[in-house]
């Protein structure tokens, strides 16, 4: 993962191009295997596909720009999942890009049940009417949320740990429980 996070923007955006694409071509033919459709399918996924690899685009080079470069955008990324720091880091740089990043983990700790019983909802009379497919969506999709829980925690955890070795207040491992 760390590797497609250092890629350039030309030799990523290509790769979620085909990803995005491929998945939601392959969800909708699952979800409704009637072949009569299937141009009109392509050419949904193309459009679809496009779309979103603009959208992450733009994001992607934002975030990458507002953290210093690709490859502390990266290195943040890696010291968020886990909770590790390299030696020398821009303090500005990197208090701001966690403080953004601590919001957005807070924010998912309302988000992602919220979004899971809205979907579970959703998919259950989905399941009832349209496809049984749906059945399987449903769990996937709860996977994906107490993933999401889980990792939320753990990012948080570490980000706290983070922050407070930036700011100087908070005991770095090895110095006998001092603080920094």
């Amino acid at each position: 993962m760390d590797r497609l996070r250092r890629l350039p923007l030309r030799a990523l955006l290509p790769i979620v191009f085909v990803l995005v694409g491929a998945l939601y071509f392959g969800i909708g033919l699952a979800s409704d295997p009637d072949g009569s459709s299937l141009v009109a399918r392509a050419y949904s996924a193309l459009a679809y596909a496009v779309l979103m690899t603009i959208f992450f685009g733009l994001v992607i080079r934002y975030r990458r720009r507002r953290a210093g470069g690709v490859a502390n955008a990266a290195a943040i990324q890696q010291a968020v999942r886990s909770g590790e720091m390299p030696g020398s880091v821009d303090h500005v740089v990197w208090v701001r890009e966690l403080e953004s990043t601590r919001k957005r983990y807070r924010n998912n700790r309302v988000l992602v049940p919220v979004m899971a019983v809205v979907f579970a909802a959703f998919s259950v009379w989905a399941a009832l009417t349209v496809s049984p497919f749906w059945w399987i969506l449903l769990v996937v999709f709860l996977g994906f949320c107490a993933y999401s829980v889980w990792e939320t925690r753990c990012a948080l955890r570490n980000i706290d740990s983070l922050l407070g070795r930036l700011r100087g207040t908070w005991p770095v491992p090895g110095d006998g429980g001092s603080a920094a």
